[in-house]
């Protein structure tokens, strides 16, 4: 470790920490397009000011036509930093106003901190403390602020057309010690037509869940035609997750609230899908709807409350990294049509058209549409990059933990040899996509600590 570097990373910790909460404080959530902002007009506003505040700091800085953010110091080998500033929703269940930035008790809180605002701020302030400490490199460190990481990547596609792929890649939005393999990511639409009127019980509205890479959350829907020995079954249902349901009567209508738990779609297991229970319950009753009551029964069927795909015939798993998992993402009645979304983290040596297969023939006779899939990432442990972020890793924590495979993913598949780097260290508690989403500020210093000490390391090779 240089001692020298890693005092002037400390001595920015404030300021690192007033810009973290500055940028959290702007609501970067796709939206639809405005006029220099593809992904709306809170993404344009955030990219906007995190290429102001580089500037400010001092580095050649622009906005690539509201795609990306680009921070340059130095000419020649180019390492990269990739990241973003979208966010996802911020969904119920906070307890400070999710984009107040707060800072208390040590830690920063809001929508953005750790996924992937704070880490990316934390490499800004380690690039800062780099330029005072080696003003005139021979090589090059990049930041690459992408803004719609959460919704489909479309700021990398540009980002790989247009501009120049640097010699290696991190990304700080995964976990130390260093990501080597990540899982392949993909979505499938399955929906089906409805004819949802007439006498009976109608399902007048239904909209679940915020994103599909999040654990619905929430999840409502409006009946009509309640008789009163279907309004008991509704009162009486008892979901098999912790998910809580309110029941409200007005105008000849039955509203069910179903309220659960968010998490991470990678890791589906540590909420409580509203959903899930949604589903458990509709698929009880009569609907005068055929074609709703089959779509119902077979998505309780085939996924229900499960995390690993085994109703599906999809479930398994591979040394390398880990077991397939699913997560009942969204679903919504749009006039005619019923759509569920599901996303899916299939282990590195899978192969999503056979996964696809397999969904098509258990929703055979409704629509399955594949979208966003993002093959598998293989980094060899034994790459000099890997090597590097684990030597770097080791000097400034004391600890050597192995390279591991996540289900989440990450901008690191989006260019050649690039790996996820950070930011959360080992034992750490994941909020992102959560509720109360915060970091330690001790934590996020080491972030910028750790990346500064990389920086150099790359310069210095």
């Amino acid at each position: 470790m240089d001692k020298k570097l890693d005092d002037l990373v400390i001595s920015l910790k404030d300021e690192m920490v007033n810009s973290i909460s500055e940028s959290i404080k702007i609501k970067s959530v796709r939206e639809n397009p405005v006029e220099e902002g593809p992904f709306g007009e809170g993404i344009k506003k955030s990219l906007e000011h995190t290429v102001k505040l580089a500037k400010k700091l001092g580095f050649q800085a622009r906005n690539a036509e509201g795609y990306v953010g680009i921070v340059d110091f130095g000419s020649g080998k180019t390492f990269g930093v990739l990241g973003h500033l979208d966010v996802v929703p911020e969904g119920e269940g906070w307890e400070v106003p999710p984009y107040s930035g707060l800072v208390k008790d040590g830690e920063i809180w809001g929508r953005g901190t750790q996924d992937d605002k704070g880490p990316m701020i934390a490499a800004l302030y380690a690039l800062k403390a780099i330029k005072e400490y080696c003003p005139n490199p021979s090589k090059r460190i990049r930041l690459i602020f992408g803004t719609n990481e959460e919704s489909g990547w479309e700021c990398m596609k540009y980002y790989v057309k247009h501009e120049e792929i640097p010699d290696m890649s991190v990304t700080p939005d995964a976990e130390f010690p260093v990501i080597f393999a990540e899982k392949g990511i993909v979505n499938y639409t399955i929906s089906s037509l409805t004819d949802n009127g007439g006498a009976g019980l109608v399902m007048e509205s239904l909209q679940a869940g915020e994103a599909a890479n999040m654990v619905a959350s929430t999840a409502r829907v409006v009946l009509k035609g309640v008789a009163p020995d279907i309004f008991n079954k509704i009162k009486n249902f008892k979901p098999s997750n912790e998910v809580r349901i309110e029941i409200r009567e007005s105008d000849g209508k039955v509203e069910a609230l179903f309220t659960g738990a968010s998490a991470h779609g990678s890791t589906p297991y540590k909420g409580h899908s509203a959903l899930a229970a949604m589903v458990d319950l509709l698929a009880d009753l009569p609907f005068s709807d055929r074609e709703l009551c089959n779509f119902l029964h077979l998505v309780r069927s085939k996924i229900g409350y499960e995390f690993f795909g085994e109703s599906l015939g999809i479930a398994g798993r591979d040394s390398m990294s880990g077991e397939l998992t699913l997560n009942l993402g969204t679903m919504k009645l749009v006039g005619g049509e019923i759509k569920l979304v599901i996303n899916i983290r299939y282990p590195v040596f899978f192969n999503e058209a056979m996964v696809r297969t397999q969904i098509e023939e258990a929703f055979k006779g409704c629509r399955v549409e594949m979208h966003n899939n993002k093959n598998p990432l293989y980094v060899s442990p034994d790459s000099d990059l890997v090597k590097m972020c684990r030597q770097v890793y080791r000097e400034m924590t004391g600890h050597d933990e192995k390279p591991i495979a996540i289900g989440g993913g990450t901008y690191a598949r989006a260019v050649p040899n690039a790996v996820a780097f950070g930011a959360l260290f080992p034992g750490g508690i994941e909020r992102a996509h959560q509720p109360n989403e915060r970091v330690s500020i001790d934590d996020i210093l080491m972030v910028a600590r750790i990346y500064a000490q990389l920086f150099l390391r790359f310069l210095q090779s």
